[in-house]
């Protein structure tokens, strides 16, 4: 069978590539394609499995789907899976705002925790920029388009995170007022990057963001 393979961070780097195109046999798992990973990339080697399992704190992701959230390492894989392998991240880096302020106290519309910040590795800059008028779906989606991946779930309308190459992104979403009788939609999207990244890539999600916004 041949699957897609996505490396990002310093597993592109080992790797050689962000994607990679591999054949394994009919019926491999998740933990199958690890342990050839870890004989094929010496950069890889130690990192994806430890004492039998996941390594710490890396992401592996199934068609959008955390492994984790599956079958671990015994997740079954198929003909044509796309496969997402993140390292850890480091500490954060400079904080660099570009906040979209409001002058209301917005209510939460949904229990969910609050929104946090995406991890950073050692020198990503952070920022941050909200709009109304579109949905947190909605802002996912454009996410994608520019070459991120929902991580944690299959669903844009539920994504609370979204990792690319060089930058990753979480979303919240709460509704405001902006009338005596008129709530809208307001979604945050908070994003940790490299620079020189965060600079091409924040000037056109928020194109598209305004143009679904009105």
């Amino acid at each position: 069978m041949e699957l897609e393979l996505r490396f990002f961070a310093t597993f592109r780097e080992a790797a050689g590539g962000k994607t990679v195109v591999h054949e394994f046999d009919d019926g491999s798992d998740v933990g199958d394609v690890l342990r050839a990973l870890e004989a094929e990339y010496e950069g890889m080697d130690g990192r994806l499995i430890v004492d039998g399992d996941l390594a710490p704190q890396i992401n592996v992701l199934k068609n959008g789907r955390e492994v984790l959230h599956l079958q671990g390492l015994d997740t079954e894989l198929v003909d044509g899976d796309r496969l997402s392998v993140f390292p850890p991240v480091a500490g954060g880096g400079e904080d660099v705002a570009d906040p979209s302020e409001s002058s209301e106290s917005p209510e939460p519309s949904d229990p969910l925790e609050p929104p946090t910040e995406p991890p950073a590795e050692s020198g990503w800059v952070r920022r941050e920029v909200a709009y109304r008028g579109i949905s947190r779906r909605l802002a996912a989606h454009y996410l994608e388009n520019l070459g991120g991946e929902l991580v944690g779930t299959d669903d844009p309308a539920s994504a609370t995170r979204v990792d690319g190459d060089d930058w990753r992104a979480t979303l919240a979403a709460v509704k405001v007022t902006a009338a005596a009788s008129i709530t809208l939609t307001e979604v945050t999207v908070s994003f940790a990057g490299e620079e020189s990244v965060l600079d091409e890539l924040l000037p056109k999600f928020k194109r598209k963001a305004m143009r679904a916004g009105g």
